[in-house]
């Protein structure tokens, strides 16, 4: 049995080596660069293990032996989960692992905005000291809402943090009740939640349903608002933040993401965005800790054992095209 580490982005893959001898497994670490890289060094793979390689359907349909590929990870945009499914494929992610990084990232974001840490750093930084900072807007949080969108593992966690600091806590998720066990309420659609929620957070993962679904129409019902992104880049259309920024109707802009990433940082969009002092970008860091970055090794790994030993995994996102 074969697993194959098409790329990642840790230096080491001894967490996968010691899961793998358990199992007295094979463990592949050719690093693959390319769709005839991937086909050529998985043709005998039973299970990949993928960061942001593109499994595409040309791979898919060359790898005979493959029975599960598997994200490290929460978003498998970057996998055509339709063309797995296809070939009878499994398609998995691991997403527990970092629950409580992201969520106390994204708090970090609102926080930022909310006391504008940004504009005060980049004054002290150029050697002005803001001993009035009256010109700023600067929110209690307790007299202001947190909506979510989306109210999956990780918002949830945020939902719990963010509670007692908010006046209220909404969200927006289609496909879940309002069953859960922290205060918070649902909305029944987007534009209901952008209009009411003076800090809006981001959690929706990245499909063709979601690319863009928050644009500048959406943007343009807030009022000197704070909204953060610790999703996808592109399930936020760029223009809609810029226009916001501009406009007024975004107070701060803060994402653990970009577009695209990482970035050209010669691009127009990026120039833009590095002049302001109302906007926060870290580089897609928010799921790291010393422990979330060993535990998603582990985890991937013996996922991928499961579902290379033909079982089917609990975290299988494509379980209609395999039973």
């Amino acid at each position: 049995m074969k697993i194959l580490i098409t790329d990642m982005l840790h230096v080491s893959a001894e967490q996968e080596r010691a899961v793998c001898r358990r199992y007295g497994c094979e463990l592949d670490t050719t690093f693959c660069h390319t769709e005839d890289d991937l086909i050529r060094y998985g043709m005998d793979a039973d299970a990949l293990l993928v960061s942001y390689s593109r499994i595409t359907r040309k791979v898919l349909e060359s790898l005979p032996k493959l029975k599960i590929v598997v994200k490290y990870g929460i978003g498998v945009d970057n996998i055509d989960v339709q063309a797995a499914s296809d070939c009878r494929v499994m398609v998995a992610n691991v997403p527990d692992y970092c629950l409580e990084e992201v969520a106390s990232h994204a708090l970090m974001l609102i926080m930022n905005g909310l006391k504008q840490a940004q504009f005060f750093d980049r004054k002290f930084h150029e050697g002005v000291w803001v001993s009035k900072p009256n010109d700023k807007i600067l929110y209690r949080p307790s007299e202001i809402s947190l909506g979510l969108v989306s109210f999956g593992r990780i918002a949830k966690t945020l939902a719990k943090y963010a509670e007692p600091l908010f006046k209220e806590v909404y969200f927006f998720d289609p496909y879940v009740d309002q069953s859960y066990d922290c205060n918070v309420t649902k909305i029944e659609t987007l534009e209901e939640l952008f209009s009411c929620c003076t800090v809006i957070s981001v959690h929706t993962p990245l499909t063709a349903g979601t690319r863009h679904i928050i644009d500048t129409s959406l943007i343009s019902k807030l009022r000197g608002a704070i909204l953060v992104n610790t999703s996808r880049a592109d399930v936020v259309d760029p223009n809609g933040v810029v226009s916001g920024l501009d406009q007024g109707n975004l107070l701060f802009y803060g994402a653990d993401t970009f577009w695209p990433e990482p970035p050209d940082f010669k691009s127009s969009i990026a120039k833009y965005f590095l002049q302001r002092t109302d906007v926060l970008i870290t580089p897609h860091c928010a799921w790291c800790s010393l422990t979330s970055e060993k535990e998603v090794r582990r985890k991937a790994t013996e996922i991928a054992i499961e579902g290379a030993l033909g079982r089917c995994p609990a975290s299988v996102i494509n379980k209609y095209a395999i039973q």
